[in-house]
């Protein structure tokens, strides 16, 4: 059985589907593995890296019409499924998948990892958690880089500078990183969330937990702004407005990690930086893009750990088990025929 990873094609994508790792577990066991040249170069893996882990190196039309199986970061674009062939089998986050249909008319079988169930043994496979508190790191280091102050208590002979004031609003699992990476610079830190049981998780990492009603009270005395409320499938909820970031101090950062689906923040725009009124806001939704290396190495062994319960030693292939959660959760085409269009 041959599994192939293509070189992502959305302009934005650094991370690649497997690392050398990764690829050397699926070699020994026993399965051919075909790399697209420098697929894995933007996050630092080269094609000598693979080829010393046994991998094949090989171009764009072998990759898509020899595999049984692709490993992609991303759904296959329109271009992309033109060149699948027939009952192929294709892994990856669908998230923002274009046609759905066009993969169907393809026969193919389609697992999307963004909808593993959020049972214990499925933990390891859950890309949404790995990249997501990658993300809400990088979130953090990247206001800290765009403030114009400092973010610690710093003492000197010139004198004392006061530690920097985050909110962070969301406190799902890129908040959380998000609060506990703005600790750890020394930031002084409050956040809130619609729901009132988060309270004591993020008092477990040393913020303070403020209610969404005095949101606007807080934001006067804030710096940094971290957003990151989504809804899978709809439109983000607009939590910020014009009137409430005109409160803000002069030169605040704000990043809205729900830019994608609109973002949290009025006038926000994905994966730009807008100088606005003394303000910088800051749209991006694939913050885990700009450090490939982990989230590639994290992403890559959730697929991993996705495919080595259905490998069969004996015959070489995967049997998946459709009538298992985690396989009937995750499929949203069967043989060409579309199972759910919904998150189930």
């Amino acid at each position: 059985m041959i599994i192939a990873i293509p070189k992502e094609t959305l302009n934005s994508e650094t991370r690649v589907a497997a690392t050398p790792e990764t690829t050397q577990h699926f070699v020994r066991m026993g399965l051919n593995v075909v790399i697209e040249s420098n697929a894995g170069i933007s996050a630092g893996f080269t094609d000598a890296e693979y080829s010393k882990v046994g991998a094949i190196i090989s171009n764009t039309q072998t990759i898509y019409q020899k595999a049984q199986i692709i490993i992609k970061i991303h759904a296959p674009q329109i271009d992309e499924i033109s060149m699948l062939l027939k009952k192929q089998i294709i892994i990856a986050d669908f998230s923002n998948a274009s046609s759905l249909q066009s993969l169907a008319d393809k026969k193919t079988t389609c697992f999307a990892l963004e909808r593993i169930p959020r049972i214990s043994r499925a933990q390891t496979m859950d890309i949404l958690t790995s990249q997501s508190n990658l993300a809400g790191y990088k979130a953090v280091i990247n206001a800290a880089t765009l403030l114009k102050r400092n973010l610690p208590l710093m003492m000197s002979a010139a004198g004392t500078l006061s530690p920097a004031k985050v909110l962070v609003i969301g406190t799902g699992i890129a908040g959380l990183q998000a609060i506990a990476t703005a600790k750890r610079l020394g930031a002084q830190v409050f956040a809130s969330d619609i729901r009132p049981e988060t309270k004591e998780q993020v008092i477990s990492l040393g913020a303070k937990f403020i209610d969404m009603n005095d949101i606007s009270a807080q934001l006067p005395k804030t710096n940094i702004l971290i957003t990151s409320a989504t809804i899978m499938g709809k439109t983000a909820p607009k939590l910020i407005t014009n009137k409430m970031l005109d409160e803000m101090p002069r030169n605040s950062v704000i990043i809205d990690m729900a830019a994608a689906s609109g973002g949290n923040v009025e006038g926000i725009e994905n994966n730009k930086t807008i100088y606005r009124n003394g303000l910088i806001l800051s749209g991006n939704s694939n913050l885990a893009a700009e450090i490939p290396d982990s989230s590639s190495r994290t992403f890559s062994q959730n697929i991993l750990n996705f495919l080595t319960p259905w490998f069969n030693a004996e015959s070489k292939c995967f049997n998946f088990d459709f009538s298992d959660e985690i396989i009937a959760k995750t499929c949203i085409i069967n043989n060409g025929k579309i199972i759910s269009k919904e998150k189930k």
